[in-house]
C-alpha cells in the first residue's frame, strides 16, 4: 500500500474522531508543531519522494537557509490556533490535511524543511542572529562539494552501465 494511501486512511480516521466536541486533529497538529517529532520529516520526505520524478526541484530545498525556525514555529502555532477556533464551527483541519496528502503542495514540504531546519541543519540561523547562515566548519562546504562530485561521478557510471545492459 502506498504511503499516500496510508496517510489518507489515517486522516479519514481522524475525521471520524473529529465528530467529538473537541477538534482532536487541531490539538494533534499543535503537538506536531510545538514538539516536532522526529518521524514527521521522515514521513513527509517519503510522501513527497513518491512524486520525485514529477518535480525534482520541489524535493531539493537549499541546504543553507537563512531564516529563524523559532519564528516559523510561532507563525505555525498562530495559524493553527486560528484554524482551531474556526474548526469548532466548521471542520477545516481535516480537509486541509487531506489536501496536503493527496495533492502534495510544494509549500508544505518547504514548511517542514523550515520547521526542522535547526534540528537537522547545523547551518540554520539561530533566533538571535539575522545574518547570513554561518559555516561551523570551514572545510564542510568543500567536503560537501566533494561528496556531490563523487555522487555525480557514480551516477554517470551507473547510467553508462545501464545503457550498456539495455537492448536497443
Amino acid at each position: 500500500m502506498k504511503l499516500q494511501t496510508k496517510c489518507t486512511l489515517v486522516i479519514i480516521g481522524l475525521l471520524i474522531i473529529e465528530i467529538l466536541p473537541v477538534p482532536f486533529a487541531s490539538l494533534y497538529s499543535l503537538y506536531a508543531i510545538r514538539k516536532r517529532p522526529d518521524w514527521l520529516p521522515r514521513v513527509t520526505h517519503n510522501l513527497y519522494g513518491e512524486t520525485l520524478a514529477d518535480a525534482p526541484e520541489a524535493h531539493n530545498p537549499p541546504v543553507f537557509m537563512a531564516h529563524d525556525p523559532l519564528a516559523v514555529r510561532k507563525n505555525c502555532t498562530a495559524g493553527l490556533v486560528a484554524m482551531f477556533i474556526v474548526d469548532l464551527l466548521v471542520p477545516v483541519v481535516i480537509p486541509t490535511a487531506l489536501y496536503v496528502v493527496r495533492r502534495r503542495p510544494k509549500w508544505f514540504k518547504s514548511l517542514i524543511v523550515r520547521l526542522y531546519s535547526d534540528k537537522f541543519n547545523p547551518y540554520s540561523t539561530p533566533a538571535d542572529e539575522k545574518a547570513e547562515p554561518r559555516i561551523l566548519d570551514p572545510g564542510a562546504l568543500a567536503r560537501m562539494e566533494q561528496k556531490f562530485a563523487d555522487l555525480e561521478q557514480k551516477n554517470v557510471h551507473f547510467a553508462k552501465a545501464q545503457s550498456r545492459r539495455s537492448p536497443r
